[in-house]
């Protein structure tokens, strides 16, 4: 993904024409309604220097996973493959005068924008989720916008607001992710999560291990970041290795996690106390430091 990395960083925004779109999501199989807004120069350039003053700040990417974080000066990277950037997409690349904004409940209430930049045969398109009504806010942090004869133009007072940041760029069929979790709340990857822990409560590998999945059941609860990790747990597989039992009950003893089996089957009998600790066994995010021989959990387990 270098080369479309660099394909952002070397955009020509200054001179690419600029076109908003703004979007809701839908039940239908499309996943999303969009419509163009029309937007005047001085918001256009306003814009343009969002984007060149984010790609100043963005100086390097690294691969995105379940549990990867930006820091201040960095992105993570994916493939739009199989993400519902693809039905986004279809919607605001369909031709802009023909899917114009008719009126103001059309951007009221909007999931997010999408600013299309086009210079020649090129075309990044910048993504920002929106905030829960476009609800008026401070000049520091936003433009100020009003709508007026179907077009939106830039204001002293307040109106519409863009910030001044996008959450995610599309390069030809890279994704660059600057706010993971506007990334994932606005592709539908909570959902994801959710279906991936519901199907490893129904894998009888998984399930088995245990004599109760309730107590962690309540643990993850409707959390993202916990169903992010039961995603991570499921993807890992650790608990499908054919010694994972066995192996984590000389550990546990000798360690003295304080795991609870049941002395009949040898299964794990989880609980309040304990589901957090299971939780870091699953992900292998408890791990030894060679030099201290120190038990550390941590928040990613990265291999070297």
């Amino acid at each position: 993904m270098q080369a479309e990395f660099d394909s952002l960083k070397n955009f020509d925004f200054a001179q690419s024409a600029v076109y908003l779109w703004v979007f809701k999501k839908s039940s239908t199989v499309r996943k999303f309604n969009a419509w163009y807004v029309r937007t005047d120069g001085r918001l256009n350039q306003l814009v343009k220097q969002i984007v060149r003053d984010e790609m100043l700040r963005l100086t390097e990417f690294a691969p995105y996973s379940y549990l990867a974080e930006v820091n201040e000066n960095s992105c993570l990277a994916t493939s739009s493959q199989g993400s519902d950037f693809s039905f986004l997409k279809v919607q605001v690349d369909r031709p802009e005068p023909e899917h114009g904004v008719n009126s103001i409940k059309d951007i009221q209430g909007a999931e997010g924008y999408v600013v299309k930049f086009v210079s020649g045969a090129d075309t990044i398109y910048a993504v920002k989720r929106s905030t829960a009504s476009w609800k008026t806010s401070y000049p520091t942090k936003y433009i100020n916008m009003i709508f007026r004869n179907g077009e939106l133009a830039a204001a002293e007072d307040n109106g519409f607001s863009i910030e001044k940041t996008f959450d995610f760029y599309c390069v030809s069929n890279s994704v660059f992710i600057a706010s993971k979790r506007a990334f994932e709340s606005t592709m539908g990857y909570r959902t994801s999560y959710a279906q991936a822990f519901n199907g490893l409560q129904q894998n009888p590998q998984f399930s088995s291990l245990f004599t109760n999945l309730q107590p962690l059941i309540n643990y993850v609860g409707t959390n993202a970041i916990q169903l992010r990790r039961m995603a991570v747990v499921e993807q890992k597989g650790l608990y499908a290795q054919p010694a994972f039992l066995s192996n984590l009950q000389q550990v546990n003893t000798r360690r003295n996690w304080g795991i609870n089996f049941d002395a009949a089957t040898n299964r794990i009998v989880p609980c309040d106390q304990t589901a957090r600790t299971i939780m870091q066994i699953l992900l292998d995010h408890r791990l030894m430091s060679e030099l201290t021989n120190n038990i550390y959990d941590v928040p990613n387990a990265t291999p070297v």
